[in-house]
């Protein structure tokens, strides 16, 4: 069952076309992900998905409700969340502070935020161990799986990452990716993935997007793109 159903999408920074005519879905259960090179448009899509950039055309449809006008806090309500590119936490709040500030659109009891924040902790223990530090003085990776844990505290039925592995380890990559995977196939969590490791991205999704300056140039079954041999010169280092 399509999820979000993306339509004809464009976007304009002043007189620059950063989407042009985009359309995509993303089926309930999905790992989906979007590959491109740095400027292709992936954080765009994003961020237009969660509001907080305007399309100048297009439809985005979520569980059946057009959400292309609506606000940010009003997307997050319906259950599209993003764990944003660069990580954005709340360098001089606790990581317990901006577990919870994830729950802030939700009206939930103490006892469902305690059941929520163990789940997190389940997921990445290491959360758990720093609870009571500030979020900036975790490592580029903690405060990934910060991140992925502030959203996932606002009860996601889609999940936006963009750029989970950027300046981040290769080791820690690993084990964000690895996650993902656990998400999606322990909790049913649909994923919509933005990622410059295109190899990483297209080894753990079901379908895949490439996107080239503003367009969809390819898209299919991840693991056929995974094989293709000019997106493996394009972005695969074949």
């Amino acid at each position: 069952m399509s999820l979000l159903k993306v339509e004809n999408l464009t976007v304009r920074y002043g007189a620059i076309e950063a989407l042009r005519n985009v359309s995509f879905e993303v089926n309930e259960g999905e790992i989906v992900t979007f590959v491109g090179s740095n400027g292709a448009g992936k954080t765009t899509t994003m961020r237009t998905l969660s509001g907080i950039v305007r399309a100048a055309s297009g439809r985005m449809q979520f569980k059946g409700t057009a959400i292309e006008s609506l606000p940010s806090h009003q997307v997050v309500k319906l259950g599209l969340v993003q764990s944003p590119e660069g990580r954005l936490v709340f360098p001089d709040l606790s990581v317990r502070e901006n577990l919870l500030l994830g729950a802030f659109a939700r009206r939930a009891s103490h006892a469902e935020l305690n059941r929520e924040l163990e789940n997190v902790f389940e997921l990445f223990p290491r959360l758990q161990e720093r609870l009571k530090q500030d979020a900036h003085t975790l490592s580029g990776g903690e405060q990934q799986m910060l991140a992925i844990g502030r959203a996932l505290m606002a009860k996601p039925s889609l999940l936006l990452l963009d750029e989970p592995s950027l300046g981040i380890a290769p080791l820690l990559v690993q084990q964000i990716f690895q996650k993902i995977v656990e998400l999606n196939k322990k909790e049913g969590m649909t994923v919509l993935l933005a990622e410059q490791n295109a190899r990483m991205a297209l080894k753990i999704a079901h379908r895949a997007y490439v996107l080239e300056v503003g367009e969809i140039v390819q898209q299919g079954d991840a693991q056929v793109l995974l094989k293709d041999e000019r997106l493996q010169k394009a972005y695969l280092g074949g």
